[in-house]
């Protein structure tokens, strides 16, 4: 017997079916929360991903900018260092010494004029130009040609480099021929997206007008020296008066003749004359040290020069030179002495004595003798003086002849940077020691500095 639902029993199997599918599937509400959800995730993952992409490459623009300007650093040193190099080997016979020309005069920028400086710097395109001249060598060291070097910026902030040859062989492929335009349109491309190129001469210390020579006085050539005497550790020598040149004799001699040997001892003698102006009038060695004109200042950040020359006489014609003067126990040296009342004479421990050789050739004597030096602190009077302790039987025999003394500041070594001075007078680009060079690259907003000092030893006129 076939039973048949009743209409009751219908809706409830309905009822049933409808509440389960809804437990299975999802609501509207539900499915807007996923998607918010989902679309948080997918902008938080793609920002991530965008920005990771920004900082690589940010990344990458700095480290190429970085490396650019450091290579530009390295090849503008490199270039400027040699500016104004004037002197070269030159082919001598077989077999003979080498011999050195020196003084291209093309090297100077231009000394009808007075700038005896190899460089010229202007601007171009809101940026610095650089051109310089110097000699180029070939393998053997010697002269070639002399060449002008340009540094510049151009329109499109790109620093170039040109060079050409004004005189000698012309290398036809690195510094061509021809003239300064023709050299600049053929410029070799050296960096882009240069956004700052500076060069700073340094200021001279020594400027025209401005005396370097400190004794003796007046730009003059003649001296004085003064004997020391009045302490038991030093014997007086005998000095044949002023003039451009004096000649010391009689020096004490630490030898004992009659027992053949020396004397090493603490109570070893001395001889020490001082260096005062060639002026009318005497006195004692202290007191002339301690006068106007005698002592000088010397300050931190200066350098000084101390050149004489110096010629031995000997008592016969046929004594060796040698015999005169043993290293490692003669001495001969300069310095500088204290000035000051009480401590007149004392040496100053924070410079030390220059020793020096007397020359053992005929052919050497009076070659120039040259020191320089720094104080560590300003030293406010100090006096000049030429010390001997001699151990050789010979020494009183002997003469020793000192000429071309003075003392000076060395422009070379004395200056300073002033980036609010754009150049430097055209009397005085002749002592320009040193450029500072600053260079900024920028690279889509990502930048890289350098800022170099470069010595410049040969600008000028030989020193």
């Amino acid at each position: 017997m076939i039973r048949r639902e009743t209409r009751d029993e219908r809706r409830k199997s309905v009822i049933l079916s409808t509440s389960e599918g809804s437990r299975n599937g999802f609501t509207l509400m539900e499915l807007m929360v996923y998607m918010a959800i989902l679309g948080i995730i997918v902008i938080v993952a793609g920002r991530a991903f965008s920005d990771s992409t920004k900082f690589r490459v940010r990344t990458q623009n700095i480290l190429k900018a970085t490396q650019v300007a450091e290579n530009v650093a390295t090849l503008f040193k490199s270039d400027v260092a040699q500016m104004g190099a004037k002197s070269s080997k030159e082919a001598t016979v077989a077999g003979g010494n080498d011999t050195f020309s020196e003084i291209y005069a093309d090297v100077y920028w231009n000394a009808g004029a007075g700038d005896y400086s190899s460089y010229f710097l202007a601007q171009t395109n809101g940026q610095d130009d650089l051109s310089f001249r110097r000699v180029r060598y070939g393998a053997d060291g010697r002269y070639v040609a002399v060449e002008e070097v340009s540094w510049f910026v151009d329109a499109n902030k790109v620093l170039k480099r040109s060079c050409r040859t004004i005189k000698g062989t012309a290398d036809a492929d690195a510094c061509p021929g021809g003239d300064a335009d023709a050299a600049r349109a053929n410029a070799v491309e050296i960096a882009t997206d240069v956004d700052l190129f500076r060069v700073y001469p340094a200021q001279p210390g020594i400027v025209t007008g401005e005396d370097s020579q400190m004794f003796p006085p007046g730009g003059g050539n003649q001296f004085r020296l003064v004997s020391r005497v009045g302490d038991a550790k030093y014997a007086a020598v005998n000095t044949d008066g002023g003039g451009e040149s004096v000649t010391v004799t009689g020096f004490a001699s630490n030898y004992n003749s009659s027992t053949g040997e020396i004397n090493e001892d603490e109570d070893k003698v001395w001889n020490e004359v001082y260096v005062v102006a060639n002026t009318p009038g005497g006195g004692s060695w202290n007191s002339l040290c301690g006068s106007e004109g005698n002592n000088f200042q010397f300050v931190p950040e200066v350098e000084y020069e101390i050149s004489f020359a110096i010629t031995v006489q000997f008592a016969a014609a046929q004594q060796d030179p040698a015999q005169m003067f043993v290293p490692g126990k003669d001495h001969m040296a300069v310095g500088i002495r204290n000035a000051d009342g009480a401590n007149i004479g004392q040496r100053i421990n924070s410079v030390p004595d220059f020793l020096f050789y007397p020359p053992s050739a005929a052919e050497a004597n009076s070659a120039k003798r040259s020191v320089r030096f720094t104080v560590p602190e300003t030293i406010e009077h100090a006096c000049l003086a030429f010390t001997f302790s001699m151990f050789t039987p010979l020494t009183a025999a002997g003469k020793i002849e000192i000429s071309e003394l003075t003392l000076k500041k060395v422009p070379s070594s004395n200056y300073t940077f002033d980036e609010s001075v754009a150049n430097v007078a055209v009397a005085d680009r002749k002592n320009v020691r040193a450029f500072r060079m600053k260079l900024r690259i920028d690279r889509s907003g990502e930048t890289a500095n350098v800022d170099i000092v470069i010595p410049t030893p040969s600008n000028g006129v030989a020193d």
